[in-house]
C-alpha cells in the first residue's frame, strides 16, 4: 500500500514559505505534519487511547496502525487497541501473545473533514512556533536599540518592521510633535516583550528615558569602551533630558566626551531626538552635590534634609522609615528671585530632578526659610556629616564585597587545582614540604666514583657537597684551553717565468705609464700626528693569552676540513695542466 508523496509542487513551495518568509524550522513542521496526521486517524476511528505510528520515508508518508497481539478467550478485547491471536498469526506466523502488530492504512478511507482538521491543527502549531520563537528571541533584548521600518500608520499606533516580526510603536511611546510615514526607517528601542493567545507582542519605545541613553553609547566610543559611565538619566520627551555622567579613568573627561569635538557627538543624538534639550553634567556620590547639578541652570544656595518645620507631614517614625531605604526627602534654598528658574516651565526642571536622584525635593526661597527660623548652617553641617558616613559606608561594604568575591574566586581556584591530577602523591610532596631533597651538584664523571665513596664513609654531606664544589671549580680553572692549529695559507699559482717580451707588450706598458696619473697628495690636517701616535700605540700594545680566539675539537675538525677541500679544488692540483709542456715552450722562445 503506497504511502502519500511528498513531492508534491505545493508542499514542497509551502515548506519553502514557512522556512525562508516565517522562519519555521523545516523538521519541526514535519514532526507536527506527522502528529496532526495521528490525531486525525484517531479521531476518525473514534480511538483516542490507538496507538498510530507515522514514519516518513523516501519522500512518502505512512501511517500504521498498532495493535497488541491478546488471547483467543480474552474478555476485554477492543478491536481499535487489540488483534486476536489466531488473526494475528495469520499476519506473522511467527508472532506470540503480547507483541505489536501494525496495519498500514489507506488514507482514502479518512474522510475530507479529517484532513481539514489536521490542516488547521498544523496552522495552529505554526502559529504557536512563531509566537514563542519571537517572544525567546526578543525577550532577551529588552532596551536595544533597534532599527526598523514603518509598514502602517494609524492614530494611536504605528507598526514598525523589524527583523523577523513586526514591532507596534504607541502613541504614548512617540515623541510629541514627531511626524511619520509608511517606508520610513526609524530607530527605537525594545521596551517590553509580552506573549498571549493573541502571540507575541514586540511594544517599541521612542519617548523613553533609554533610547536617549542608547544613543549617547552609540555616539560616544568612551561609553562603549568602559571609560565613561552614564550613571543617571531622566528624560521628559520632546521637552529637555538630564543626564548625569562618571568617567572611570582620570584622564577623561566625561561631560567633554559626550559633547565631542564641537559638540559634534550631543548634535547627532539631538538630531535623531528633533531638537529636544540635553544637559549633561558629572555625577556625584554626594546627593546634595547630585541635586546642586541636576537643578541647573538654577543655582542652589544649600540643601539639607527635610524636617517638622520644614514639612509638618514628615513625624520621626516616617523619617526613621525613609533612612531605612535612604530615601529621605530633602530641601533645596535658592534666591527669592531664582525660584521659577529651579522649577522651571511647568515644573519639568525640578520633576526631572526628581527623577534622577530619586529623592523627593522641597525647593524653597531664603525668605521662606528666614520665616521657618531654620538654622541653615547647622542643617547644612548636619547633612553634609551624614552624607560621609553614608559614602564611607558605602565604600565600606564594596570593599567587603571585593573580598568576599576574591575569596570565592580563590578557593574556586583551589578546588579546580585539587581536582586535577598534578602527578605526584602525597608522600612525595610531604617530603618536599620538609625540604628533604637537597640540591643536586654537577660531579665530572670521573670523579664520581671517589666521591660516592667518600659519602658512603659517614662523612657529612654537606661538607662533602662544598668540597666537590671547590674540586670542580679547580678542575675547570685548571684545565688547558686548546690552541687552535694555525691556518694553512691557500698556494700561490704558478705564474710561469719569461723574459721575453713582445714588441706590443712593451709598447702597451710605454702607454699605461704615460696615462697613469700621480695620485694627488693629500693634505695633512691638524690632527695626523695623533692618529699615526695612536696607530703606533695599538701596534706595540700585546694583548694578553685570554683573548686569543678559543675553538672547540669540532670546530677545528671543521676547519681542517674545510683547507683540504681548498686544497682539492685548487687547479695547482688539476691533472688535465701540463707544467712540462709551459716549461718546453718558454726555454724554445
Amino acid at each position: 500500500m503506497s504511502g502519500i508523496s511528498l513531492k508534491n509542487k505545493n508542499f514542497i513551495d509551502g515548506m519553502r514559505l514557512f522556512e525562508e518568509d516565517r522562519k519555521v524550522d523545516p523538521e519541526f513542521i514535519l514532526e507536527t505534519l506527522k502528529e496532526a496526521i495521528a490525531k486525525t486517524y484517531q479521531k476518525h476511528i473514534d480511538a483516542p487511547e490507538a496507538m498510530v505510528r507515522v514514519v516518513i520515508e523516501k519522500n512518502e508518508m505512512h501511517v500504521y496502525h498498532q495493535l497488541i497481539v491478546v488471547d483467543d478467550d480474552t474478555e476485554t478485547f477492543d478491536e481499535t487497541l487489540d488483534i486476536l491471536y489466531s488473526e494475528a498469526i495469520k499476519l506473522n506466523p511467527e508472532v506470540k501473545v503480547g507483541d505489536i502488530i501494525e496495519e498500514e492504512v489507506d488514507f482514502n478511507e479518512i474522510g475530507r473533514t479529517s484532513i481539514n482538521v489536521a490542516k488547521q491543527m498544523l496552522k495552529q502549531r505554526i502559529k504557536e512556533y512563531e509566537k514563542q520563537r519571537v517572544y525567546d528571541e526578543y525577550k532577551d533584548k529588552e532596551f536595544d536599540l533597534i532599527s526598523g521600518i514603518i509598514k502602517t500608520i494609524e492614530e494611536k499606533f504605528i507598526l514598525v518592521d523589524i527583523k523577523n516580526t513586526i514591532g507596534i510603536l504607541l502613541k504614548s511611546e512617540q515623541i510629541p510633535g514627531e511626524t511619520y510615514r509608511e517606508g520610513q526607517s526609524i530607530r527605537c528601542i525594545i521596551k517590553e516583550v509580552s506573549k498571549n493567545s493573541k502571540g507575541s507582542q514586540v511594544v517599541l519605545s521612542r519617548g523613553d528615558a533609554m533610547f536617549v541613553k542608547r544613543l549617547f553609547e552609540k555616539e560616544v566610543p568612551e561609553i562603549a569602551q568602559g571609560l565613561v559611565e552614564i550613571k543617571a538619566i531622566a528624560r521628559d520627551a520632546g521637552e529637555r533630558t538630564k543626564m548625569a555622567v562618571y568617567s572611570r579613568n582620570d584622564d577623561v573627561d566625561a561631560i567633554g566626551a559626550c559633547i565631542g569635538p564641537r559638540g559634534t557627538r550631543v548634535q547627532a543624538v539631538i538630531g535623531e531626538i528633533k531638537g529636544e534639550k540635553v544637559d549633561v553634567f558629572e555625577w556625584n556620590d554626594d546627593i546634595g552635590e547630585l541635586v546642586k547639578n541636576a537643578l541647573a541652570p538654577a543655582e542652589v544656595r544649600a540643601c539639607f534634609y527635610a524636617n517638622e518645620l520644614t514639612d509638618p507631614s514628615l513625624t520621626p517614625e516616617a523619617i526613621e522609615e525613609a533612612e531605612k531605604y535612604n530615601k529621605r526627602p530633602l530641601v533645596v534654598v535658592v534666591d527669592d528671585e531664582k525660584l521659577s528658574v529651579a522649577i522651571g516651565k511647568r515644573g519639568k526642571n525640578a520633576k526631572l530632578a526628581v527623577k534622577l536622584t530619586n529623592r523627593k525635593i522641597d525647593i524653597k526661597t531664603e525668605s521662606e526659610i528666614a520665616e521657618l527660623g531654620i538654622d541653615v548652617d547647622k542643617e547644612v553641617m548636619d547633612f553634609k556629616a551624614d552624607q560621609v558616613r553614608i559614602i564611607k559606608e558605602r565604600e565600606q561594604k564594596k570593599f567587603l564585597e571585593l573580598q568576599e568575591e576574591a575569596a570565592r574566586r580563590k578557593a574556586e581556584f583551589e578546588e579546580e587545582l585539587a581536582a586535577q591530577d598534578t602527578g605526584f602523591d602525597e608522600t612525595t610532596l610531604e617530603e618536599m614540604d620538609e625540604g628533604k631533597f637537597e640540591e643536586v651538584v654537577a660531579i665530572p664523571r670521573e670523579n664520581l666514583a671517589e666521591k660516592v665513596e667518600e659519602v658512603t664513609a659517614e662523612e657529612p654531606i654537606e661538607e662533602v657537597k662544598e668540597e666537590v664544589k671547590e674540586e670542580v671549580k679547580e678542575e675547570v680553572k685548571e684545565e688547558p684551553v686548546p690552541e687552535p692549529k694555525p691556518k694553512k695559507q691557500p698556494r700561490k699559482p704558478l705564474v710561469p717565468k719569461t723574459e721575453y717580451k713582445s714588441k706590443f707588450e712593451e709598447f702597451a706598458d710605454a702607454s699605461r705609464k704615460e696615462e697613469s696619473k700621480p695620485e694627488p697628495k693629500r693634505r695633512k690636517k691638524k690632527d695626523d700626528e695623533d692618529r699615526r701616535v695612536r696607530a703606533e700605540d695599538l701596534e706595540k700594545k700585546e694583548y694578553d693569552e685570554k683573548f686569543k680566539p678559543v675553538y672547540s675539537e669540532e670546530e677545528l675538525e671543521e676547519i681542517e676540513a674545510y683547507e683540504a677541500m681548498e686544497e682539492e679544488n685548487s687547479w695547482i692540483n688539476d691533472d688535465d695542466i701540463d707544467f712540462d709542456e709551459y716549461e718546453d715552450y718558454y726555454e724554445e722562445n
